[in-house]
C-alpha cells in the first residue's frame, strides 16, 4: 500500500491527529528561555526542512528565509514517533504535535502527525561551534548552547577531551587543545578565594545516536563533524551526520626507558583491584596490570598502589607478573587499612632492592571533626637504600574531592578530612626531614589533589611546603622546610595529568621529593594509556589500556654519590 503513495502525498499518522492546532514557527515553540512557552500543547509546526534522521526520530529545522534572525531563539526541533515515517534529509514536512520538555529537551513526541510536501531542498545554514561559541568564559549564559538546540552545528576542528565512557558518550570541545583543571573553586566561587572557571565548552559528542557507526574515542583526539545539537542525561550533545577523526592519540604510550644503575619508582592507583583466584574478571584486571607494570611502567625497581584489597590480591599480581615474564620476580607488602570499602596501600618491590622495613604510618590518628579515624587508607612507609643512601618511600591515598562543593556541613566535613590529613602528613615530613636529614624522602601516589589549590584546600602546598599564593578557604600552613619538590613540575605543562574528569584532565598523581633526591632526579613520566582510554578498552585483557582509571607514572632516581671520610664523592 505505501509503495501506491506518490513521493509529495505521502501522510503517516502515529497517533491521534491535532486538527485545529495553531500553525507556528519552530522559533516561537523553542522560545527564548531553556523551555518551551507551548510546553503540553498541540502544535503545528509548518513547511519545515528534515536535517537529520535516525530511528524513531527526525530533526526539523526553518528555512533560512523563514527564519527570525534572533540569536537567542533555535530554529530546530527534535521530532520522535513510535512508528517508522518515511521521511529522508531535504524533505519538507508539516507536523503536528504535543510539545514536551523531554529531560531537557524541547521536543515534539505526543500525537504526532507528519505530513511530506516535497523532497530535494537544500539544508539550512549550518551553525559553526569554535573557541569563541560556546564561550569559554563565566559567567555563562544558560541559553548558550540551548539556543541552538535542534539545529544543524558544526565542529570544523575540535579536540576529544575525554575518552568515550561506557554509554559511547565522548566530552569534546569545539576548538583545539585539551581542556585542564586549573586552579580555584568551580564557578560561581566563593568572595575572595580563586575562582575556577570550570571549563564551560566542553560538551559531548554520540556517533552512533543518528544509526551512525560507533566510536570509542581516546582523550587528545581531533575530529570534525556536522549534525544536530541534542539534548539528553544534563548535556548538550552533537549527534552528528557527518564525522570524521583527523588525527587520533596513539595509546599505551610507555614511560621514559631506564638505564643500569637507576632506581625507578612507580606509583599507580589500580582502581579497587579486588577478587579471588580463578574469578574470570579478577584474573582479567590481573593481566591487564601485570602488562601496564611489565611494560608501559618499564618494571620500576618499586611500585607504590593504591585501590588494593588485600595483601592475597597483592601477591596474586606479584605472582601474574612472575608468571607473564619469569625475570621480574617482586615481593608484595600491604598493611590492612580503615576503608570501609577494603581497599589498601601497598608495595611491590622487585627482586635484589634491600627492603629494611614497611611500616604504617597514621592509623591511630582521629579526626577532630568527630573523632573517628583520620585516614581511611593510611600512608604506607617503605625504607629501602639505593647504594650507600637510606631512602623513605611514603605510598599515600588521601580523601577523595567527592563532596567538597557541598554547601552544608557535608562539604565542611570532606574540607576538614582534607585538611587535617594534609597537615598531619605535612607534620610527619618535616619530623623525618629533622630527624634523618641526610636520607632521600620520597612521598607519592594519589593525593586526590591538585598541583594548585582547588580554593578549598590546599593540600600540595601543605604536604610540600609550598603553599599556592591564591589562598583556600582553609589556609595551608607552611610546616615543612626545606619544602619538597613536586617531580610533575618537570613536564611540560601538556603533561601534567593523571585523570581525567567530565573532560577536563587533573593531576592528582604525584611524586614528591626532599633535598637530599632532588640533585639525583633523572626524570619523572606518565605511562598514557588508562586516563585518556575508552571505558570499552578496559574489557580487553590482552592490551594494558584501561587498566585503571587513573595513568601511572615512574620516577628515576640517578645513582648516589659515595662517602669518603665523612663527605659524599664521586
Amino acid at each position: 500500500m505505501m509503495a501506491g503513495l506518490t513521493r509529495g502525498l505521502l501522510v503517516v499518522i502515529l497517533a491521534g491527529a491535532g486538527a485545529g492546532a495553531a500553525a507556528s514557527e519552530i522559533w516561537e515553540v523553542q522560545g527564548a528561555g531553556t523551555a518551551s512557552p507551548y510546553e503540553g500543547q498541540t502544535v503545528t509546526v509548518p513547511d519545515n526542512t528534515v536535517t537529520a534522521a535516525g530511528d524513531g526520530l527526525f530533526f526539523v529545522q526553518t528555512p533560512d528565509l523563514r527564519a527570525d534572525g534572533d540569536p537567542w531563539t533555535s530554529d530546530g526541533i527534535l521530532v520522535r514517533h513510535s512508528g517508522s515515517p518515511v521521511v529522508a534529509v531535504g524533505d519538507r514536512v508539516s507536523v503536528t504535535g504535543t510539545v514536551e520538555e523531554f529531560y531537557g529537551q524541547t521536543e515534539i513526541r505526543r500525537n504526532v502527525e507528519v505530513r511530506r510536501t516535497s523532497s530535494g531542498h537544500p539544508l539550512p545554514r549550518v551553525v559553526r561551534l569554535d573557541g569563541a561559541t560556546p564561550t569559554p568564559n563565566q559567567p555563562w549564559p544558560e541559553t548558550e548552547l540551548e539556543r541552538f538546540e535542534g539545529m544543524l552545528v558544526e565542529v570544523e576542528d575540535g579536540v576529544v577531551t575525554g575518552p568515550t565512557d561506557r554509554y559511547g558518550d565522548t566530552c569534546i570541545a569545539a576548538a583545539a587543545g585539551r581542556r585542564f583543571r586549573e586552579p580555584g573553586i568551580a564557578a560561581p566561587g566563593l568572595p575572595d578565594l580563586p575562582v575556577w572557571d570550570g571549563n564551560p565548552e566542553i560538551f559531548e559528542i554520540d556517533p552512533d545516536a543518528l544509526g551512525g557507526t560507533h566510536r570509542d574515542l581516546t582523550a587528545g583526539s581531533r575530529f570534525s563533524a556536522v549534525g544536530a545539537l541534542a539534548f539528553t542525561y544534563g548535556s548538550y550533545q552533537l549527534w552528528p551526520t557527518d564525522f570524521e577523526l583527523t588525527d587520533s592519540t596513539l595509546l599505551p604510550r610507555s614511560v621514559l626507558p631506564s638505564t643500569p644503575r637507576r632506581l625507578t619508582v612507580a606509583s599507580q592507583n589500580c582502581e579497587r583491584l579486588a577478587g579471588e583466584p580463578g574469578d574470570a574478571d579478577y584474573e582479567d584486571r590481573l593481566a591487564k596490570l601485570s602488562r601496564q607494570i611489565r611494560v608501559n611502567l618499564g618494571a620500576p625497581s618499586v611500585v607504590g598502589l593504591q585501590e588494593v584489597e588485600s595483601l592475597a590480591v597483592l601477591e596474586g599480581l606479584a605472582a601474574r607478573i612472575s608468571a607473564d615474564d619469569p625475570t621480574l620476580v617482586y615481593s608484595a607488602h600491604l598493611v590492612e587499612g580503615n576503608d570501609s570499602s577494603g581497599i589498601d596501600v601497598g608495595f611491590l618491590v622487585l627482586d635484589g632492592v634491600i627492603v629494611d622495613q614497611v611500616r604504617q604510618i597514621g592509623a591511630q590518628e582521629r579526626f577532630s571533626w568527630d573523632q573517628t579515624l583520620l585516614f581511611d587508607r593510611p600512608p604506607l612507609v617503605l625504607e629501602t637504600r639505593f647504594g650507600e643512601l637510606a631512602i623513605s618511600v611514603v605510598a599515600v591515598h588521601l580523601r577523595s574531592l567527592n563532596g567538597i562543593d557541598d554547601p552544608g556541613s557535608a562539604g565542611e566535613r570532606v574540607r576538614r578530612k582534607r585538611f587535617e590529613q594534609g597537615e598531619w602528613l605535612a607534620g610527619w615530613v618535616q619530623d623525618h626531614q629533622l630527624q634523618r636529614a641526610e636520607d632521600g624522602l620520597l612521598v607519592l601516589g594519589d593525593f586526590n589533589a591538585f598541583q594548585f589549590s582547588d580554593g578549598y584546600v590546599d593540600v600540595l602546598g601543605q604536604v610540600t611546603g609550598r603553599p599556592d599564593p591564591a589562598g583556600a578557604l582553609i589556609p595551608a600552613e607552611q610546616v615543612v622546610a626545606p619544602p619538597l619538590t613536586n617531580t610533575a613540575f618537570s613536564l611540560p605543562a601538556a603533561e601534567r595529568y593523571s585523570y581525567v574528569y567530565r573532560g577536563s584532565a587533573e593531576l592528582l598523581d604525584h611524586a614528591l621529593v626532599d633535598v637530599t633526591l632532588q640533585p639525583l632526579l633523572l626524570g619523572m613520566s606518565f605511562a598514557r594509556g588508562n586516563a585518556d582510554a575508552p571505558d570499552a578498552a578496559a574489557e580487553d585483557p590482552d592490551s594494558a589500556l584501561r587498566s585503571s582509571d587513573h595513568d601511572g607514572f615512574v620516577v628515576v632516581i640517578g645513582a648516589p654519590v659515595r662517602r669518603s671520610g665523612g663527605r659524599r664523592v664521586p
